[in-house]
């Protein structure tokens, strides 16, 4: 009964948040206090007054309104091209966030061009882009291979980003690696070669895990850069 009372009142404490920052025109912020509290409509009319086409795009597809899914990939992609820069690194996970909304709304031929396109353009670019842009394109295409049922893309995608991530990135390995073992639970003997590779790559120490976490922070800051 306690811990019934606890959880109401952390969902009431984030709907209070989440109404101020609506005051506040801070709409990221409103949009991830009623995730918290567990709305997803409300944190979608948040986000669709801000430019995060990817959150809403995803939010959109876990709450089933593909139609509008695929309305905020098709945006997402025409800022893409009115900014060069961002094409390398967003332009995979847009197009399958595409394919997926398409898939999910029943239009297969559609869904299978930006499927192609995005595939196509992951294979051009995984030499050339940073290991952390690389491994989260990857990470995509195992989204996709969830969303669609595709355990053949599940594997791929999960395995080219850890191998992506590697050593230099450990902590997104074991995170990615986390990810991995939540969409192949039915996998028996899969799940159990996970989970020695998680025991081996896990930090044995905390000044360990300390120095991981600085050296990713400073990786991740020269992606930026790049």
């Amino acid at each position: 009964m306690e811990n019934i009372a606890q959880n109401l009142l952390k969902t009431e404490l984030w709907r209070r948040a989440a109404r101020h920052f609506t005051q506040a025109d801070l709409h990221s912020e409103s949009a991830a206090a009623w995730l918290a509290a567990g709305h997803n409509d409300e944190a979608i009319n948040a986000l669709l007054k801000t430019d995060d086409r990817a959150q809403t795009t995803a939010l959109l597809l876990k709450a089933g309104h593909y139609k509008e899914a695929a309305e905020q990939a098709r945006l997402w992609l025409k800022e893409i091209k009115q900014e060069p820069k961002r094409q390398a690194e967003e332009k995979i996970r847009a197009l399958l966030l595409l394919a997926t909304a398409l898939h999910l709304d029943l239009q297969p031929n559609q869904a299978l061009t930006a499927y192609d396109s995005a595939r196509e353009k992951l294979s051009q670019l995984s030499k050339e882009l940073p290991p952390l842009t690389n491994a989260k394109n990857w990470e995509a295409l195992a989204a996709y291979g969830v969303m669609v049922k595709r355990p053949d893309l599940v594997r791929l995608g999960y395995e080219k980003a850890l191998a992506a991530y590697g050593q230099t990135l450990n902590l997104q390995r074991l995170r990615c690696l986390e990810e991995y073992l939540e969409n192949v639970a039915d996998d028996f003997y899969l799940s159990q070669e996970l989970k020695e590779r998680r025991a081996d790559w896990q930090p044995k120490s905390n000044m360990k895990r300390e120095r991981e976490r600085l050296w990713e922070a400073l990786t991740e800051f020269e992606d930026d850069l790049r």
